[in-house]
């Protein structure tokens, strides 16, 4: 195992962060958002992309980015996954930015990496065709080229767009395999799903001979890797937020009293707490090591499944448990761990179930 060090800059980068978001984005703010009652300011992800690059953490230097690594961004991710916040980071900063490094086409790719790290246009990936699929096949949506020109058509679904993206990357099948294309916002139909999250909006799209940009023809492997890397960067989202619900549970039981006593000297209750402990300990290290060997540049097809079936259930289990520790008021709407447990079965199918990477698992080791 590629083992992760927490460097002093990746130390202050989760500072930074952790301090901006938790100044912003408060969970009072979050919960008051996912009901409704409040919207997102207008330009928050472009001041977050101003003030400390988030937008274009991984984009190289020479388009206006950070050029950090897949390991840092995996440390923002995880500040992100514990506060819930409502901006684009994994949606377009993450899945909406790989494809474009993953495929490697500079001339094609200059102007939209320019307008991500600047923070003033989002991206977002769309594979899935239908539910439960997983590696994404592509089985309707089509590229044709006229000349110089492509156009695709079809319809995606189940996209992480935070409400809308300006730009789509898609999957579509060429004569010389699948390809990877950029596809404007104007282009397509727009339909919003009704989404167990509701920290952050998912959507289908549909195109009809709609324009587009192709990153890459003929393109499988590159696609396998942005599959892979996909679940990665979910995990890692998955494993901040695995470590906010341990911390609710165990505040929670260091102040709630029942029968005279604290609820955390109950055998019972320092059980979950530590056996969550040890579970998030153990799915961080299958996190940050598929993203520091992603960085790396290394094969991650079996450590990307790895650090997905590990983040996907305890991030699952710990939301359960927490409300359980919590008892009937973590039931109620008016606490936030129903965001939490909404989010984890939420990012539980993204990219893969535990089940479809075990099964990936087994093929990948011969079985």
């Amino acid at each position: 195992m590629c083992m992760s060090v927490m460097t002093q800059e990746r130390e202050a980068l989760k500072g930074a962060v952790a301090d901006y978001l938790d100044a912003t984005f408060p969970i009072d703010k979050v919960h008051r958002i996912a009901n409704g009652k409040e919207d997102v300011s207008a330009g928050e992800w472009t001041k977050a992309a101003q003030g400390l690059g988030l937008a274009g953490l991984v984009i190289p230097e020479e388009f206006g980015g950070q050029g950090a690594s897949l390991g840092e961004l995996g440390v923002v991710l995880q500040e992100f996954g514990r506060t819930l916040a409502p901006l684009p980071m994994l949606s377009s900063a993450a899945l909406g930015t790989v494809p474009f490094l993953v495929c490697d086409n500079a001339n094609v790719s200059k102007p939209y990496l320019e307008a991500l790290a600047a923070g003033t246009a989002t991206a977002a990936l769309a594979l899935s065709e239908a539910a439960n699929q997983w590696p994404a096949t592509i089985n309707t949506t089509v590229a044709t080229q006229n000349g110089d020109t492509w156009t695709v058509t079809g319809s995606k679904t189940f996209i992480l767009d935070n409400g809308g993206a300006d730009f789509y990357i898609v999957s579509a099948s060429t004569p010389q395999g699948p390809g990877i294309f950029v596809v404007n916002s104007a282009d397509v139909q727009r339909t919003d799903l009704n989404a167990m999250d509701l920290t952050r909006k998912q959507s289908s799209i549909s195109f009809n001979n709609a324009k587009a940009t192709a990153l890459a023809v003929n393109a499988q492997s590159q696609l396998t890797q942005i599959q892979n890397l996909a679940a990665t960067l979910v995990a890692s989202e998955q494993l901040g937020g695995a470590d906010a619900i341990l911390k609710m549970m165990v505040e929670y039981a260091k102040m709630r009293v029942q029968f005279g006593r604290i609820i955390g000297s109950f055998q019972a209750i320092k059980h979950m707490c530590a056996n969550t402990l040890v579970e998030v300990e153990q799915a961080r290290g299958a996190a940050e090591d598929a993203a520091d060997r992603a960085a790396q540049g290394e094969d991650i097809t079996l450590s990307a499944s790895l650090a997905k079936i590990a983040c996907s259930e305890v991030f699952s289990d710990a939301t359960l448990t927490n409300i359980r520790v919590h008892g009937g008021i973590g039931y109620t709407w008016e606490h936030p761990a129903h965001l939490y447990f909404r989010r984890a079965r939420s990012t539980n199918a993204l990219f893969g179930s535990p089940v479809q990477h075990r099964e990936a698992l087994l093929v990948g080791l011969g079985y």
